[in-house]
């Protein structure tokens, strides 16, 4: 029966049961934008067939993975409170990683067998500086793993490795996906710019935390080294990857340069901006996709 104002009934058939390979890049609080491309895909009628995805990726593809809607994702974070996450650091790292763990064990199921959506993630073994990827045995660890950004969230020990955020390696794994089915890629993209400026002017540890009791929160100059250092070799190994493999349709909504891995507070602006790139990517491509059409 043809749909009163919209596309012939054959067309909307085929978007309704229209499989692609999602792949959720890592970000922090960036990957807020993933819930709604999330939202745009699922409205379109796109389902994802696997999910490849790192540090906040994976674990936003995780949830969807288990069943949740992008409306029960975005409630999830936005009840989140920073102490329920933060604990302290070991083994080299400013923040503890068991809070995130027991946060991710409410929510999801024990292993990635459970998942109703195939689900892979990007992780590196920082002692031997390989590229590990998890598809088996214990969901929340692995989830751990991949978000563990070195420096600043502690290793995970797992399966015999120390293993840390997969950016550093493949930040955005679609040739990951390509492993895992035949569908059109559709890859997200929320990672920080290379040339986002940062702030080094001096500020003083005491000065610092007394803006965080007033809720005028900087970071120290210090941590803008750190995550800058690692944007950057992220970025690059990224788009040397695109380049030998690119996705169907590429989604890079434009974040707010300055939005910072960490500020889990912004939730709602995210999202929308992710809603938005990801409706103005699609009606940019013919509609369904399809394998080649880049």
């Amino acid at each position: 029966m043809p749909v009163a104002g919209g596309a012939p009934a054959r067309e909307q058939t085929l978007q309704q049961t229209m499989k692609i390979g999602l792949v959720l890049g890592g970000g922090g609080a960036r990957g807020y934008a993933h819930i709604g491309v999330l939202r745009s895909l699922l409205a379109r009628g796109y389902q994802p067939a696997a999910i490849a995805g790192c540090s906040m990726g994976g674990i936003v593809g995780a949830l969807f993975a288990a069943g949740h809607t992008p409306e029960a994702i975005e409630r999830m974070f936005a009840g989140l409170k920073a102490t329920e996450v933060i604990s302290i650091g070991q083994k080299g790292a400013l923040i503890g990683g068991k809070g995130l763990v027991h946060q991710l064990e409410k929510h999801l199921p024990e292993t990635f067998a459970d998942l109703k959506i195939r689900l892979a993630i990007t992780t590196v073994d920082v002692q031997e500086g390989d590229l590990v990827v998890l598809s088996e045995g214990p969901l929340a660890p692995a989830l751990r793993a991949t978000s563990a950004i070195p420096g600043v969230i502690t290793p995970v020990e797992y399966e015999n490795r120390t293993l840390v955020d997969g950016g550093l390696m493949n930040n955005l794994p679609v040739d990951l996906i390509r492993t895992m089915t035949q569908a059109p890629v559709v890859a997200v993209d929320v990672a920080a710019p290379r040339d986002r400026q940062i702030d080094l002017s001096s500020r003083s540890w005491f000065k610092t935390v007394v803006k965080e009791r007033h809720g005028l929160s900087q970071r120290l100059p210090f941590f803008e080294l750190i995550m800058k250092a690692y944007d950057i070799p992220t970025a690059l190994v990224t788009e040397m990857r695109l380049a030998i493999n690119p996705p169907e349709l590429l989604i890079r909504p434009p974040l707010d340069p300055n939005l910072k891995v960490e500020d889990f507070d912004h939730l709602a602006e995210p999202v929308a901006i992710g809603f938005r790139a990801a409706e103005a990517a699609l009606a940019r491509v013919p509609q369904p996709l399809v394998l080649g059409g880049r």
